[in-house]
């Protein structure tokens, strides 16, 4: 049952994930573009917009994401589930577009206090335009979701990444639109994909109204607007707190650092939530052996998780080396202290699970907002003195507060017997490799690649080779390799004698 349980997870997640890296495959192909067509502030600017609009569009949502969700999968008839997508689609669509309307009349505010200028406007008027297109693409991804639909999910991604490469050269690179351009090109691929997702829904679904469900789903994802809020100040603020105490400069190059692993952290955990959070999680609580079921994943996938972002941290200089431009160097730093804190903040995904299994989402705002005054304390402190450095290790604070304060919180309610002694040694392993990596660089480019990939490539194989997994899982591992080719499966062996 364990092994049917991870293989169903990796293959949805797998989809989700390939995905997930065709949407961001746009912000990596084009980082290049961005670094020398944008100059630090521009690309400030775009962090700023980027942390405002994540946060306004959790109030446009207000919870109905997983709501919608969780009351999809309690219906007991199609009709009623159908009522379930059709309510959620009514709530968020007059919201959005309440909201962002209302929102017009306050642009010019809004970029004096978040862009240091009120003739700035004009990226507020964008932002606002593409945070309601941004809402129905969401509802129609959430649609898709719940239905296990992952491959149509891919076909979505890719066209968004068509024509978000196309237009953001177009307006960037033959237009020299700049910041503008980088908008222009995000609303028209997220429009485009959004209203057909939205199409997709109508015809397969429609959208009837149920006003006695709305109150009910309201009730359930309420909890989840501080949630989220804080969330997107854990995640966000230290843009807005780096322009308010540093400069413009300053988020651009921090931005483009914490980009690289919070990327990662889309493509691995956010692919792996979709269908966790949508199905596989209510799924598992109601099997026999619910308890080891989840300690066992939340090792696999943390392994997974930590070897990737670790791999990432030890390529970090030579990466941002070849994909930036030199203004943008130091943000090497910020990918490695920041994928650090990453590591500690995927831990969430499983320490909060009682909260959904026992609806106890009521008791979600408690993690989220100590760890959202951890973030805005230590920034208003740090900042000054240390700038963006400070405001990456007080991402790491955050997120460690985030998780073990979500494990506090719910593991006396829904207790799970997580292998913390394995997570512990992984943790640690990782650190003290990463930290080796970082003790001397090589002058020469190619001598320091061909280091940082040593280090990438040890640390997996010492997980492979020593104790630190068991008879049975290195026996089932034996045999997913050898159904690849038997010569894996008899490399891994001989691996393992050595």
């Amino acid at each position: 049952m364990l092994r049917k349980t991870v293989k169903e997870l990796g293959f949805h997640s797998l989809l989700y994930m390939v995905g997930g890296l065709a949407s961001s495959l746009a912000s990596i192909v084009l980082l290049p573009v961005y670094t020398r067509y944008l100059s630090p502030e521009d690309y400030g600017i775009i962090e700023i917009i980027d942390s405002i609009r994540s946060l306004l569009i959790v109030i446009l949502l207000a919870g109905f994401v997983p709501a919608t969700a969780k009351f999809y999968k309690s219906s007991e008839s199609l009709d009623e589930q159908k009522a379930v997508v059709g309510t959620s689609f009514w709530f968020i669509c007059i919201s959005s577009l309440l909201w962002s309307l209302g929102l017009f009349f306050f642009n010019r505010t809004a970029s004096r206090l978040l862009l240091g200028e009120a003739s700035l406007a004009v990226f507020i008027n964008l932002g606002i335009v593409l945070l309601f297109f941004q809402a129905m693409l969401t509802t129609g991804n959430n649609y898709l979701n719940i239905q296990k639909k992952s491959k149509l999910f891919l076909v979505a991604s890719l066209l968004k990444l068509v024509l978000n490469i196309g237009a953001n050269l177009l307006f960037i690179v033959v237009m020299h639109l700049g910041a503008k351009g980088m908008l222009y090109g995000e609303l028209l691929s997220t429009g485009v994909v959004g209203l057909w997702l939205i199409i997709y829904v109508g015809r397969h679904n429609s959208f009837p109204l149920r006003l006695s469900m709305l109150r009910s789903m309201m009730k359930f994802g309420l909890p989840f607007i501080p949630n989220a809020l804080s969330s997107s100040l854990m995640h966000r603020v230290d843009r807005y707190l780096l322009r308010e105490l540093g400069s413009l400069s300053d988020v651009g190059i921090y931005g483009l650092g914490y980009r690289f692993p919070f990327m990662l952290n889309f493509l691995i955990l956010g692919s792996f939530g979709r269908i966790w959070n949508a199905a596989a999680m209510y799924e598992i609580a109601k099997q026999e052996h619910y308890q080891r079921t989840f300690a066992k994943i939340t090792t696999y996938f943390m392994t997974l998780y930590v070897v990737c972002q670790y791999s990432m941290i030890v390529m970090a200089p030579t990466m941002i080396k070849i994909i930036a431009a030199p203004d943008y160097f130091e943000a090497w730093k910020i990918v490695q202290i920041v994928g650090l804190g990453m590591c500690l903040y995927s831990f969430h995904q499983f320490f909060i699970i009682g909260a959904f299994i026992k609806n106890k989402t009521w008791y979600l705002p408690i993690a989220y907002t100590l760890s959202a005054a951890v973030n805005i304390a230590l920034n208003w402190l740090l900042i000054p003195r240390y700038g963006y450095i400070a405001a990456a290790w007080t991402t790491v604070a955050t997120y460690a507060v985030f998780s073990f304060s979500g494990y506090a919180l719910f593991q006396k309610i829904y207790p799970i017997p997580f292998e913390f002694r394995r997570l512990t040694v992984l943790f640690v392993l990782g650190s003290a490799l990463a930290l080796l990596n970082n003790l001397y660089f090589f002058p020469d480019a190619v001598l320091e690649c061909l280091k940082e990939l040593v280090f990438a490539a040890a640390f997996p194989l010492i997980l492979l080779i020593s104790p630190y997994l068991n008879c049975e899982e290195r026996g089932s591992l034996r045999e997913e390799l050898h159904k690849i080719h038997p010569g894996l499966a008899a490399l891994y062996s001989t691996l393992r004698r050595s």
